[in-house]
């Protein structure tokens, strides 16, 4: 898996320097240096094309250890593919010069030096990654101001090519979350990624439109502990653009028939009511909540429902062609897990890789009740990816049952 930040700086001391020969205090003052410290913003790397977060800079100091005013330093990038803010800074009242470094758009090391008089340079080892293998580091419940641009990851599928932000975080407890991405400029689109394997990654849920007259993404789901990385892209190839992303923890329950995503390793503690979905996705009569899971296939999935206020009933189908236009059958469903007992189990061989609708309902049309829901988080799984490929399904409704067009 990659790292998910850059390198934090480390101020320490670069001792000693080539002591200036022949210098003159009214030549400048570059010519009193002795040595340089307190070195900040070395070994830092980010994605190709991105401004370094932290400034280059180092300390002056002359020959009774007071730092320089006004000397001149000299910044070069020796290696690699970046810019400077500048080539050529003076030192100010703390005796500190400093540059900002914009990263090129070639991968690899990059090397700046700092010179000032005939003092030992200052050598910075920088990295510019792969922006399709980093993630920046996010914190759930922080606000991202952010831009798609043309140095960004472009992932190409069905012949198109998509610009992606990532932003990776973990949770060390089940969590409920909300992520929201919102734009002036292109129609956003969110993809979402992890699971309980902090060692992989694998498609968690996606979202297109929050609503039918909105082309603003919002993306809901109930995750296992684990490590996750939101994707931020857009609906149309190649867009470009500012957006803004959010997030806030939600409460672990699903209701009022909203679109949510599970995965493995999860239990809610939740009730049918009577504003939930008022049917099953083939029709039929029956409160019930549902909820998606990304399923790959050569595993299996174990789904369980209990409840002693009603009798449980659990349905899975595919979210493929013919759920979309009619719901088809479920591939599994089950109502008494065994006799004498109506508790529901499902434990369900995974044929084909795709999207998993889950209805966690009951068998009697007007039953309410409280129920505990669980998803094994065990399985005999084909193997999943630092990062999987990214998948294109057609937009998603924010609320069920709503018909959904294929992406055009």
């Amino acid at each position: 898996m990659k790292a998910l930040s850059f390198f934090l700086p480390v101020a320490v001391a670069v001792l000693g320097g080539a002591v200036a020969c022949g210098g003159s205090d009214s030549t400048g003052p570059e010519n009193r240096a002795r040595r340089t410290t307190a070195v900040v913003g070395d070994s830092q790397s980010a994605p190709t094309g991105t401004v370094l977060p932290i400034p280059l800079s180092f300390v002056v100091l002359d020959a009774g250890d007071v730092p320089l005013v006004g000397a001149t330093v000299t910044w070069k990038v020796t290696s690699g593919s970046a810019s400077l803010s500048a080539s050529a800074t003076k030192t100010d009242a703390n005796g500190t010069a400093q540059t900002t470094v914009t990263l090129g758009n070639t991968i690899g090391p990059v090397g700046v030096r700092g010179t000032v008089g005939s003092v030992a340079p200052v050598n910075f080892s920088l990295a510019a990654l792969d922006p399709c293998g980093y993630a920046a580091v996010y914190t759930i419940g922080s606000t991202v101001n952010g831009a798609l641009t043309t140095g960004d990851c472009r992932q190409v599928f069905s012949g198109n090519g998509y610009y992606y932000d990532y932003y990776g975080f973990t949770t060390g407890a089940q969590q409920g979350l909300t992520v929201t991405m919102s734009s002036t400029s292109f129609d956003t689109w969110i993809d979402f990624y992890g699971g309980p394997d902090t060692a992989q990654l694998d498609v968690v849920g996606f979202n297109n439109d929050l609503s039918l007259t909105s082309t603003n993404s919002l993306m809901q789901a109930i995750v296992a502990p684990g490590a996750y990385q939101i994707g931020a892209n857009s609906n149309r190839p190649n867009a470009t653009g500012s957006y803004t992303l959010t997030s806030a923890v939600r409460p672990q329950t699903v209701s009022g028939c909203q679109a949510i995503f599970f995965t493995r390793g999860i239990s809610v503690s939740d009730s049918v009511t009577a504003t939930d979905c008022p049917t099953d996705f083939q029709g039929n009569a029956g409160y019930g909540d549902a909820a998606l899971i990304f399923l790959r296939a050569g595993s299996v999935v174990t789904l369980s429902e209990h409840s002693a206020a009603i009798n449980p009933e659990l349905k899975l189908y595919a979210y493929d062609s013919t759920f979309r236009t009619s719901a088809g059958t479920p591939v599994a469903m089950n109502d008494d897990s065994a006799a004498g007992s109506t508790n529901a189990f499902i434990s369900y061989p995974v044929t084909v890789t795709n999207f998993y609708v889950i209805f966690i309902g009951t068998s009697a049309p007007s039953q309410t009740g409280a129920y505990t829901f669980g998803i094994s988080a065990s399985a005999t799984a084909a193997g999943s990816k630092a990062r999987p490929e990214p998948l294109r399904f057609p937009p998603l409704p924010s609320h069920w049952p709503v018909s959904v067009a294929r992406r055009s």
